[in-house]
């Protein structure tokens, strides 16, 4: 990757905008948890449970997204994306500003860093031409509902390769 992209992938990834986001988070994880209380511990199958609250919590795709703004929403969030950053390295990225469009580009995501880009080669079809999984956590919670009971928080894991860092 040229050094301009390498330069840009890490503001991308240490900017004031995504700090202070992730520390709030972790804040109101650890101190006054929206989530149900005790037992999460970033486990792959404490992923079913975070599942299970929303789905109790959520009735719809437009539930969800009219609480994007909640504390719950935003810690649940973050704890799908650490679920990433733990269990396959992937590492928070959010644009430093806002979109300047409002195209909503805007939402903090995990990917795997670019010094591991080799790991994921791209498909034939990918344009840009980086295989690596991107994930957006609030994203992913709304897919519970568009996509049925069917899928899973876990299945936004099967995007990695087996461990090798």
């Amino acid at each position: 990757m040229e050094g301009r992209q390498r330069r840009g992938e890490e503001k991308w990834a240490d900017n004031p905008r995504l700090n202070l986001w992730t520390a709030a988070q972790a804040a109101a994880f650890e101190t006054r948890s929206p989530l149900d209380s005790g037992g999460w511990d970033f486990s792959i199958e404490s992923l079913d449970r975070l599942e299970d609250l929303l789905r109790r919590r959520f009735a719809s795709y437009e539930d969800i997204m009219a609480a994007h703004d909640t504390e719950l929403v935003s810690v649940a969030a973050w704890y799908l994306g650490e679920v990433h950053v733990r269990h396959y390295g992937a590492q928070w990225r959010c644009r430093p500003e806002p979109d300047p469009q409002g195209l909503g580009n805007d939402q903090p995501y995990v990917t795997i860093p670019v010094s591991r880009a080799d790991e994921y080669p791209p498909a034939d079809d990918d344009p840009d031409g980086d295989g690596r999984p991107l994930t957006v956590p609030v994203n992913e919670l709304d897919a519970l509902f568009l996509r049925g009971p069917g899928h899973h928080l876990r299945d936004t894991l099967t995007r990695y390769r087996p461990r090798t860092w």
